[in-house]
């Protein structure tokens, strides 16, 4: 499909023209993330790429597909836009865990909202019991803020996270295009193609940029509400299926967040503490 095409190729080429001049702003600001015990950078580098994710994924979607007319698009863009900012607060004056979780939960909640009820069945527990609707929102939100979290704690070493943003995000395009849902199939091509760009800075060595907090947080966001709307789309009833197809989209930062967390609990210390435990390290 045409508009797949230049939806893609916008995103990509937002990104890569846009990149150059975020990182020359960056450095003349001081926009950078600093080196540290935890560090796999050897200099401070500009971490604020996750901002032109943002507008490389959001602009072919404003462009080239219908989905801003839906109703829950302003509330779904608040909610990434909330994601956004916690991201880029968090990227330059690092904040308390209590205020991170907070900027997610809000998203979380208001991208639960976001679907009719009866598409938040909670996998295996629904076909066995109707429970109070209380309990099914309680599950999906809280699955959202542990993806989030998920891919921002994978993103340690150059190009991990974004790979694995560019992989989740290939999968739910081609289960989007058999499905026939053109909005979220250009949705998740603006996000490959940004994320495309992305990558070819974020391994280069003169011009190097991070996604940051911002950028993890954003992929995570979007990653889960792809999940969300694949699994409300694919089946009616339980979504057992989908849900295991959505939760190996997440496997690798899934997997990687329950390991540190059991490790620093057995060690007697906090599961948010900032240390070199995981996988990339």
């Amino acid at each position: 499909d045409a508009i797949l095409v230049e939806s893609g190729i916008l995103a990509f080429l937002i990104s890569i023209i846009c990149t150059p001049f975020l990182i020359k702003l960056s450095l003349k600001k001081g926009l950078l993330a600093a080196v540290d015990h935890r560090s796999s950078h050897a200099y401070e580098t500009p971490n604020t790429g996750g901002i032109v994710l943002g507008f490389a994924t959001v602009i072919p979607l404003l462009t080239f597909s219908n989905y801003p007319k839906q109703d829950d698009f302003s509330f779904l863009l608040s909610a990434f836009a909330v994601l956004l900012i916690t991201g880029v607060i968090d990227d330059f004056n690092p904040i308390p865990v209590f205020f991170k979780f907070l900027g997610q939960f809000i998203p979380a909640i208001v991208i639960v909202l976001s679907f009719e009820e009866q598409e938040l069945m909670i996998p295996f527990i629904s076909e066995y019991m109707n429970l109070p609707s209380f309990f099914n929102y309680l599950f999906w939100i809280v699955f959202i803020v542990m993806s989030i979290n998920a891919f921002n704690l994978i993103d340690g070493i150059d190009g991990l996270a974004i790979c694995l943003g560019i992989a989740g995000g290939v999968f739910y395009l081609i289960k989007f295009l058999e499905l026939g849902e053109d909005e979220l199939t250009i949705f998740s091509v603006g996000l490959v193609g940004g994320l495309l760009g992305l990558l070819v800075f974020n391994f280069s060595k003169r011009n190097k940029i991070f996604i940051g907090d911002t950028g993890s947080l954003l992929i995570g966001g979007l990653l889960v509400f792809f999940g969300l709307k694949f699994i409300s789309k694919s089946e009616q009833g339980p979504p057992t299926h989908a849900f295991f197809l959505v939760l190996g989209s997440f496997f690798l930062p899934f997997a990687d967040m329950i390991r540190v967390a059991l490790v620093r609990l057995l060690r007697k210390e906090s599961p948010f503490k900032a240390d070199r435990l995981h996988i990339h390290h």
